[in-house]
């Protein structure tokens, strides 16, 4: 499962190359797993440092930073979420924008789908959204043992794929 994400991300990635890339980490710190996407953006920022790729955390209020987006100009855009695909906990899966209407996401409004759709209208740019399954979405703070290793995953995924764009940080 690992191998097929990670295929998945560098696959999408590839049609992105040598472009503005913008990562969007979407959650709420306060709703356990559902911040699993706020964590990976965390964890990436220890690891890229590059001027083509834009690294932000939007919390449960996305449509707040499309402004910072649309001013990035992307070729594309990674939606990073909690989302209840009905896989098992902690397994992240790659979603086409046009998929994304049939998987629930947690805590936030507009759907990924408006917001994926705003942002394509807006910028041109090339959207996926990267889901990953929650096991706790009750309220507290910390992510589950599943939720925490997923974000390893995703992040280490989305780093190798990205050091094409010499992204490593020193």
């Amino acid at each position: 499962m690992i191998d097929r994400f990670e295929s998945d991300v560098s696959h999408r990635l590839q049609r992105c190359a040598g472009t503005k890339i913008a990562l969007l980490g979407i959650g709420n710190e306060l709703r356990r797993d559902d911040a699993v996407g706020l964590t990976v953006i965390d964890r990436l920022s220890a690891l890229i440092d590059h001027p083509s790729i834009s690294l932000v955390k939007c919390h449960e209020v996305p449509e707040n930073f499309t402004g910072h987006v649309k001013r990035f100009k992307p070729a594309c855009v990674i939606l990073i979420d909690a989302a209840d695909f009905g896989g098992a906990p902690g397994e992240a899966r790659v979603f086409e924008l046009s998929e994304v209407e049939s998987i629930e996401v947690t805590t936030h409004r507009p759907s990924l789908a408006v917001l994926g759709e705003y942002l394509q209208s807006e910028t041109s740019a090339s959207i996926f959204v990267i889901g990953i399954q929650p096991a706790d979405r009750e309220f507290g703070e910390g992510l589950s043992p599943a939720a925490r290793g997923a974000s390893i995953i995703v992040a280490e995924a989305l780093r190798t794929a990205l050091n094409r764009f010499g992204a490593k940080k020193d």
